[in-house]
């Protein structure tokens, strides 16, 4: 008996009880940290407003796209034009926005001295993409 006890110096240790909880709590901690990582990068991303610039023509009542960004669709663009006092809602085109796009604001929108505001909104964020006026 005298030789099992030689080896054993000390009586302090960590109960197999308070292992086991400690080794649940970090498994458990791990599995919230993955589920957290992956849901973010699976779950429904935000949609974003995208940049669209645009320079207005004063001398033929354009407005043209300078630059947007790739895979903007015109049927999510909604186009106000405020000419006179009254708002008109501008059809959006078909296809994708692009450089080199033109809206075209009508003469008689555009009086002599007066300026049509050209709004774009982008509709799944309704957020304001932009102003500008042509005179």
């Amino acid at each position: 008996m005298k030789a099992n006890r030689k080896f054993k110096e000390e009586d302090e240790a960590v109960s197999a009880v308070i292992g086991v909880i400690l080794m649940v709590a970090i498994t458990v901690a791990i599995a919230a940290t993955v589920y957290v990582y992956v849901t973010g990068m699976i779950g429904g991303g935000t949609t974003r407003t995208p940049n669209i610039s645009c320079v207005p023509d004063n001398t033929n009542n354009l407005l043209r796209v300078s630059s947007s960004d790739p895979d903007v669709s015109w049927t999510d663009v909604n186009i106000t034009i405020l000419a006179n006092g009254t708002d008109t809602h501008y059809l959006a085109k078909t296809g994708t926005v692009t450089a080199g796009d033109t809206i075209s604001v009508d003469t008689y929108l555009v009086d002599a001295g007066n300026n049509a505001a050209i709004t774009f909104r982008y509709e799944p964020t309704n957020s304001l993409v932009g102003t500008w006026t042509v005179s």
